[in-house]
């Protein structure tokens, strides 16, 4: 809810309570028959005690201080009580939930509670039992109101704070996939002109131009996941890498000498942005850790389709990655993992029953889930 949407909500409330403890004053005096009958003047202190809640996001001390100050005028007035009993007690839970510096709320609370509990008494004279009374409900809202509102912020802060470690998990696992699979593909790539630098020197220079524009793209979308942490930007505001992107991925992985089999079959199907984005991220980490892994030879198969409200991702290879002993899944199955979970799905990876590794996701597509 935005401040504007918040302050119309605190308008429209203050109104229909304003008028509520306008009408209540009519029927007041029938338990109150000894109070002096509603006047015009009665009725504007009630109005305005009401109405001071509009304020109680933008000034929640001049609010209490309004709600309260017309409450005590209207009780020392007379008029029948208990209707702006409600707008004193609203304005301080307005007073104890918006303003957060104990030293402030403390003594205008106080100093509120007594004002009430004296109104309440005079000027026929001292009414010990209802000032009591009225200081004693006073104290016990004031304190509920204030745990109330420490357990509220504590929340609050708690929420904030698990926010910015998921966007600093997030951004870890866009930087781990966008410079892995970069550095990946820049050391097969640089083996590969090393090799021919000397007998084939124009297959060396295109390895070369391959690794500048590699490292070119992971330096673009490595700013555009850190632009985040500065602020809104054009870098920003760049679209993350979707499943039409995936034939520019497989062509690069190629370039770097890896066979990679590609088919995609979504149909007409609609894919989300976000669902296309994870799927993206998961083929990428996934070829990654076959340049990694799977050793020279290797040849991997990816399909991409969709099943039943499903987008099914299979990426197999005939490796001997998984093979290798005492190897444990790194951080990047770890996130990949993370990234389907995040957005309702699975993943599940390991060794293939016929050699080499295989890597299966699946993300919900929405309505047909």
């Amino acid at each position: 809810m935005t401040v504007r949407a918040g302050s119309a909500v605190d308008a429209a409330t203050a109104v229909i309570f304003a008028t509520f403890m306008a009408l209540m004053s009519q029927f007041a005096r029938v338990t109150q028959p000894e109070a002096r009958p509603p006047t015009a003047f009665g009725l504007a202190l009630l109005v305005v005690c009401g109405l001071a809640l509009a304020l109680r996001r933008r000034n929640p001390l001049f609010t209490f201080t309004l709600a309260v100050g017309t409450a005590v005028a209207y009780l020392g007035w007379r008029f029948a009580g208990w209707p702006i009993y409600l707008g004193a007690f609203a304005g301080l839970l307005a007073l104890v939930s918006g303003v957060t510096a104990v030293r402030v709320w403390v003594p205008f609370a106080t100093v509120g509670g007594v004002a009430m509990a004296v109104a309440t008494g005079p000027p026929e004279g001292w009414q010990p039992a209802p000032m009591i009374t009225i200081a004693v409900v006073w104290a016990a809202v004031t304190v509920l109101a204030a745990r109330a509102t420490q357990v509220r912020r504590k929340l609050a802060e708690e929420e904030a704070a698990g926010r910015v470690v998921e966007e600093r998990l997030r951004i870890a696992r866009e930087l781990h996939d966008v410079l892995s699979h970069s550095l990946a593909t820049i050391s097969l790539q640089a083996g590969v002109g090393l090799h021919l630098v000397d007998d084939r020197p124009e297959q060396a220079r295109e390895a070369l131009q391959a690794i500048r524009q590699v490292s070119n793209d992971a330096l673009a979308q490595a700013r555009a996941a850190l632009s985040v942490v500065r602020g809104p930007s054009e870098e920003s505001r760049q679209a993350p890498p979707a499943l039409a992107d995936l034939g520019a991925l497989v062509t690069s992985v190629r370039g770097a000498g890896l066979g990679v089999d590609l088919a995609v079959d979504l149909g007409s199907r609609a894919i989300p942005d976000v669902i296309s984005a994870t799927a993206y991220r998961i083929v990428q980490e996934a070829l990654t850790n076959v340049m990694r892994h799977a050793g020279p030879g290797a040849r991997a198969r990816t399909h991409v389709g969709t099943v039943d409200g499903w987008l099914e991702i299979d990426v197999t290879d005939d490796g001997i990655g998984a093979a290798v002993p005492g190897r444990s899944p790194g951080h990047g199955l770890h996130g990949l993992a993370e990234r389907a979970r995040a957005v309702g799905g699975e993943l599940q990876a390991g060794p293939a029953s016929g050699g080499g590794f295989t890597l299966h996701a699946r993300l919900p597509l929405g309505a047909e889930r």
